[in-house]
C-alpha cells in the first residue's frame, strides 16, 4: 500500500492571489479535500474531478478524523482552513486525533503543514500598519473556552499594552463577550484609541470601518469580523491605522541621528532598563546566531544580481561584552600571554596541529594530512608547495594530496592549532568565507594573544587554546573586538 499523505493548508482570504503557491499545487495535486463549507467554496475552481467533503460549522472533529483515515489508507489528502492552518485552525485538532490513534513519526500519512496569510495580516494589510509593535490574537468564542479564562487574557493583553486582535468577537447566539472584552480593555485604553473592524477581508462580501475604542460598538460585528485594538500608542494618519515600532525613541525623525544617552545596536537606555540593573550571578551564556550584515553602511547602486562583497560593519565602541571575551581568552590560556623566551615542548607532544597561508585560504596539516580551508582570494600554483592541483572547485574545505612531499613538508606554519580541531572548526573560527583581510586580522589578534614556543625546533604561536574554545564564546571575540562577523 502507498503511503498516504496529509496536507494541512492555510488558504488565507481565501483567492488565488492571496494563497501561497505551495498551497495551490497541494490542492490541485490532491486526491480527496476536506474542509468547512465555506472555505471548500473559496477554492471550488481547484477540485474538478477530486473527490470532496465538506461539512458544517461545529463539525470539526468528523473533518479531522475523514482526513487522517483517508490518508492513512494511502490517499493524498489536503485539509483546508482559511488563514494559517496553524492559527486557530485544524492542524492542532489534527495532531490531537493522531495522537489519540497512536500514529508515531515514520507511520503513514506523511504529514505536511503549509503555511498561510493568517486573519489579522489579512486584517490589518486593509486598514495600515497597526500590528508593526507588539500584538496578540484572541478569540472570544468561549463554545470551547472558558469565558473566565478569556477574560483574563484580555486583561494581561490590555494591562501589558499589546495591540490586540478579537477573533470570532460575535455571533447570533455570542453578542455578551464582544461587551465585555470592550469594557475590559477600555480600563486601560484612552477612549479614542483607533479600533479598526474588518469583514471578509479579500473577499466579495469585504467590509472595513476604523473607528475608535469609545464607537466601535456602534458598528455591525459578526463572526466574520476581526476587531483590531491599537495599543496606547497607536493613531490614526490619512486614514491610516499605524502602530509606531518605537523608533522616535531612539532617533530623530527630522535627520535620523540618535538621541543623546542612546547607542546604534545596543539596548533602550530607560529607567529601568536592563543596563541599569545588576548583572546576576547565574546569567548564562546563550548561543546567539549573528545576523549577516545586520550593521553595515549605506550604500545605492545598480544591483547586478552578482554577490556583492560584505562590507566590514560600522566601528562600535567598546562594551562588557568585549571584557568577557578577553577574560575568557585569558581563562583558556591559562594566564596572560608571557613575555619570556618561547617555551620548548617536547617531541612527544600529542595532538598537534599546524595552520598557514596559502593564496588567502588556510592550509591545515594534522597527522601527515592536510586540508584547503576556504576560498583562494589570488591565484596559486600547487605544484609549487608540494601538492597536486585540486579537481574539484576549492570551497570552505578540499583535503590536499601530496605531489613532492619534500616541498609540502617545508612549507612554512607559523602556527600551532590542537589537534583533532576539524577543519570545519577552523573554517568558522577564522572567517575565511568573508574575506581575507578580515581572515588577516583574526590571524594577528590570535597571534599577539598567544604565547610562542618552540617544537621540532621551529618557532610557532601556540594557538592551542582556540581549538577547546567554545564557538559561542570566540564570536564574542571576533564580532567586538575586530567589529566584524
Amino acid at each position: 500500500m502507498n503511503e498516504g499523505i496529509l496536507n494541512l493548508v492555510g488558504i488565507g482570504p481565501g483567492d488565488d492571489l492571496h494563497i501561497t503557491p505551495a498551497a495551490l499545487n497541494a490542492i490541485r495535486e490532491s486526491e480527496y479535500v476536506i474542509g468547512y463549507s465555506t472555505y471548500i467554496g473559496l477554492v471550488r475552481h481547484l477540485l474538478t474531478g477530486k473527490q470532496v467533503t465538506r461539512t458544517g460549522m461545529t463539525e470539526e472533529i468528523g473533518r479531522a478524523q475523514a482526513a487522517v483515515e483517508a490518508a492513512a489508507s494511502g490517499k493524498k489528502v489536503t485539509l483546508i482552513s482559511s488563514g494559517d492552518v496553524g492559527v486557530y485552525g485544524m492542524a492542532g485538532l489534527v495532531f490531537e486525533v493522531l495522537r489519540k490513534i497512536g500514529w508515531k513519526r515514520g507511520d503513514s500519512p506523511e504529514i505536511r503543514i503549509l503555511p498561510g496569510i493568517s486573519a489579522d495580516n489579512s486584517c490589518a494589510s486593509l486598514v495600515g500598519a497597526p500590528l508593526v509593535h507588539d500584538s496578540c490574537r484572541i478569540s472570544l468564542s468561549d463554545l470551547l473556552t472558558p469565558w473566565p479564562v478569556i477574560a483574563k487574557r484580555i486583561e494581561a493583553a490590555a494591562s501589558g499594552d499589546f495591540v490586540i486582535s478579537l477573533y470570532n468577537p460575535a455571533s447570533g447566539r455570542r453578542q455578551r463577550q464582544i461587551l465585555e472584552a470592550a469594557e475590559i480593555i477600555g480600563r486601560y485604553r484612552p477612549a479614542e484609541t483607533p479600533v479598526a473592524l474588518v469583514k471578509s477581508a479579500y473577499r466579495r462580501r469585504q467590509s472595513v470601518v476604523l473607528s475608535d475604542l469609545e464607537h466601535f460598538l456602534e458598528f455591525e460585528i459578526g463572526m466574520n469580523t476581526t476587531v483590531i485594538v491599537g495599543s496606547t500608542n497607536s493613531f490614526v494618519y490619512e486614514g491610516y491605522f499605524v502602530t509606531p515600532r518605537g523608533y522616535t525613541n531612539k532617533y530623530s525623525l527630522e535627520n535620523g541621528e540618535i538621541h543623546t544617552g542612546q547607542r546604534k545596536g545596543f539596548s533602550l537606555r530607560t529607567e529601568g532598563s536592563l543596563h541599569s540593573q545588576p548583572e546576576r550571578s547565574e546569567e548564562r551564556t546563550l548561543n546567539i546566531t549573528k545576523i549577516t550584515g545586520a550593521f553595515v553602511r549605506t550604500a545605492t547602486s545598480v544591483f547586478d544580481g552578482e554577490e556583492e562583497r560584505e562590507q566590514e560593519p560600522e566601528e562600535l565602541p567598546q562594551d562588557k561584552s568585549v571584557q568577557t571575551a578577553l577574560k575568557a581568552i585569558q581563562l583558556l590560556q591559562g594566564a596572560v600571554k608571557s613575555v619570556e623566551k618561547p617555551k620548548e615542548l617536547g617531541i612527544e607532544t600529542k595532538s598537534t596541529g599546524r595552520l598557514g597561508r596559502l593564496g588567502g585560504a588556510v592550509l591545515y596539516e594534522t597527522d601527515g594530512e592536510y586540508y584547503l580551508i576556504g576560498n583562494l582570494k589570488q591565484p596559486c600554483n600547487f605544484e609549487d608547495v608540494g601538492f597536486f592541483t585540486p579537481e574539484e572547485t576549492i570551497g570552505r574545505c578540499v583535503k590536499l594530496r601530496i605531489g613532492n612531499r619534500e616541498l609540502a613538508e617545508s612549507f612554512v606554519f607559523p602556527y600551532l592549532i590542537q589537534g583533532g580541531t576539524s577543519p570545519e572548526d577552523i573554517y568558522e573560527k577564522f572567517s575565511v568565507y568573508r574575506n581575507s583581510s578580515i581572515s588577516e586580522r583574526l590571524f594577528t589578534l590570535v597571534q599577539d594573544n598567544s604565547d610562542k614556543v618552540i617544537w621540532k625546533g621551529t618557532e610557532y604561536s601556540d594557538l592551542r587554546w582556540i581549538g577547546s574554545m567554545p564557538l559561542p564564546v570566540w564570536n564574542i571575540v571576533r564580532e567586538s573586538i575586530l567589529k566584524c562577523s
